[in-house]
């Protein structure tokens, strides 16, 4: 899996991008094809808010491409909640499309079953 880190008035050090890939390691389980996909992670510091710190992740994948984000007053803490709520959505994805493969196989099963009693 490719990662694209920005940092928007934060600086992107090596530790804070092994954090990310750390957090994002569980990504490639639930991906059928983790070759071919892209997360897009913008960090930023807003001075205005009471919640400081904004994170943004995109995964772009061949399916459909899910998009989170998380406001907090760490920068850990965003990234923890972003990455959090990337993987829910992924894995309530890879749910949805396993159940309706198994509803459809459930459909050609009675099909046939209906087609061999009828000979």
């Amino acid at each position: 899996m490719n990662y694209n880190l920005k940092g928007t008035e934060v600086s992107v050090t090596d530790e804070l991008r092994t954090y990310v890939e750390k957090k994002l390691a569980a990504l490639d389980k639930l991906l059928v094809r983790s070759d071919a996909a892209r997360v897009d992670i913008v960090l930023s510091y807003l001075e205005s808010e009471e919640r400081q710190y904004h994170a943004e992740m995109t995964l772009h994948d061949a399916k459909h491409p899910l998009h989170v984000e998380s406001y907090g007053r760490t920068l850990y803490e965003v990234i923890d909640a972003a990455s959090g709520e990337l993987v829910d959505e992924l894995a309530k994805a890879k749910k949805k499309r396993h159940s309706n493969w198994r509803e459809g196989s459930g459909k050609i099963k009675e099909f046939i079953r209906g087609w061999r009693n009828s000979i």
